[in-house]
């Protein structure tokens, strides 16, 4: 379950951002902008960091697109996860790719069988206002050529925004939306997987995510990232 959240902090997190593309009030690019997150176990023990930075960056009329790299780094500083994910923004709204809450382990699991995926992007406004919804996202992924059924999906759903606080962070103190969601992971190898666990995000203007709290179907915190710094 801590590699499990750990790599989920990377996909839920990874739309922390420091940049100049104007296209979305709280998810903005820079070519070559950094940033690094820090990830937490319930007890508020370091567990590891995210360091992030934008590999590309195409500017069009009514948006973006973009590619950011992610590396994963645990409490030892030894590199445990790595990866590429992509970003778009089309008329102030941010579409994230749903393959990137599939568990990178998962992903490693399919490479020898060629996928099929069917997908809905987690969408990102640039207007929120306390007590809308969002749309939810979806991915369906099944391999060919196994010997036994091989599927992987994930929703993300119930997605509503609750409050507006002002969080303390390392960039200060910051005026942000908070966000709650429910996400519902399959998986079936041979046997079958399901985790469901709740979220909790603040997001900023400028600075995407700048926290995230993850909590197991019980509701008990699982664990938590913040924004360290960005560049």
């Amino acid at each position: 379950m801590k590699k499990l959240f750990g790599i989920l902090a990377v996909l839920l997190l990874s739309t922390s951002f420091m940049a100049r593309a104007q296209c979305n009030q709280f998810y903005q690019f820079e070519e070559g902008g950094e940033w690094e997150m820090e990830t937490y176990n319930a007890k508020g023990k370091l567990t590891g960091k995210i360091h992030q930075k934008v590999l590309s960056l195409d500017t069009k009329s009514n948006g973006f697109d973009a590619v950011v790299s992610s590396v994963m780094e645990n409490e030892k500083g030894k590199e445990i996860h790595k990866g590429e994910y992509a970003f778009s923004c089309d008329d102030g709204i941010v579409y994230v790719d749903m393959r990137n809450y599939i568990p990178q382990e998962q992903m490693q699991a399919l490479g020898n069988y060629e996928m099929k995926m069917e997908a809905e992007n987690l969408e990102f406004p640039n207007n929120l206002s306390v007590g809308s919804q969002l749309k939810d996202g979806s991915i369906n992924i099944t391999a060919d050529g196994s010997a036994f059924p091989v599927k992987l999906s994930c929703l993300v759903s119930d997605r509503h925004v609750v409050d507006k606080e002002t969080l303390s962070t390392p960039m200060g103190d910051l005026e942000c939306y908070k966000i709650t969601s429910k996400s519902t992971i399959k998986n079936q190898m041979g046997i079958n997987i399901t985790v469901t666990f709740n979220t909790v995000e603040w997001i900023a203007p400028k600075y995407g995510v700048v926290k995230s709290e993850s909590y197991n179907k019980n509701d008990k915190l699982m664990g938590y990232t913040t924004l360290a710094y960005r560049k």
